[in-house]
């Protein structure tokens, strides 16, 4: 008898309860005794095994993403400055970003492009009304990750635990600023989750940070239409890497691609190297 193919959907629903009982300390068996009660779906314990350790994952044979550095780049970017969009007239499931920086458009593009497999990169294009670079580029399967982790972003683990550096990269890109004058690096976001998912990976290659929260203006002036917005969250959660051994191993592991940052992140550099003489 031929098995039940399961959808996206499933798979990832699937994959998520299994991380959370395993996070409520369950063995292997027990997990696929509770998922069987609770969704008559058998798992074998030896693949919750290799889903809980990284080696496997729940998209299993449909999973046409290539699992790499550069969708790790590609996530972390996307967590900064990217979006979601279906295109109901070609039912077309598009990933994109949107971002001041040409080279770190041309990236992102590149890396998306490895990462489902296709032999050329995605090019940017010119937004002239919001003044940005935009690369776009079109897949189910990213599209469907990348959804479900706006709800859990626990599912991305097994990608960037993986590439923890090149995630990070993508992140800083998107939204690293350097001060030289107070020697610091800092990434900001009004998500806490996503600013203590980047803290833990930094850590994985060495790195210690530390996160504050800082309250925002509740509303804002829009430069190009002036008109007034209202801000969504009330604080602004902030990453930043400080002391000289984390700036240096930064430097080494993760660096920028955006020129302007890295530039910033050389003069930091230099400062140190100075104090040193």
């Amino acid at each position: 008898m031929r098995r039940k193919h399961r959808s996206l959907e499933e798979r990832l629903r699937l994959y998520e309860e299994v991380m959370k009982l395993r996070r409520l300390g369950l063995g292997y068996e027990r997990i696929a005794k509770a998922i069987k009660e609770k969704y008559g779906v058998w798992l074998s314990p030896a693949m919750i095994g290799k889903w809980i350790t990284g080696k496997h994952h729940s998209l299993g044979s449909c999973n046409k993403l290539v699992v790499a550095a550069e969708l790790a780049y590609v996530i972390g970017g996307w967590l900064g400055d990217g979006w979601l969009r279906y295109v109901r007239n070609n039912h077309r499931y598009c990933v994109g970003l949107s971002v001041r920086d040409y080279d770190f458009a041309e990236e992102w593009g590149r890396c998306l492009a490895l990462a489902l497999g296709r032999r050329q990169p995605y090019k940017p294009y010119w937004d002239k009304y919001h003044q940005r670079w935009v690369v776009e580029g079109y897949s189910l399967l990213l599209y469907t990750l990348l959804r479900r982790s706006e709800k859990n972003l626990r599912i991305l683990m097994p990608i960037l635990e993986k590439h923890p550096a090149e995630a990070c990269r993508g992140f800083f890109d998107a939204e690293g600023t350097v001060d030289v004058d107070y020697y610091y690096i800092a990434a900001s976001n009004t998500n806490p989750k996503l600013i203590e998912l980047f803290k833990n990976l930094l850590r994985k290659i060495g790195i210690e940070s530390k996160i504050y929260r800082c309250r925002q203006k509740e509303v804002f002036i829009d430069s190009k239409t002036g008109k007034l917005y209202h801000r969504n969250s009330k604080y602004i959660i902030i990453l930043t890497i400080s002391r000289e051994g984390n700036i240096l191993r930064y430097a080494e592991r993760v660096s920028f691609i955006v020129a302007r940052k890295r530039l910033k992140l050389m003069k930091l550099l230099g400062k140190y190297l100075k104090a040193d003489n």
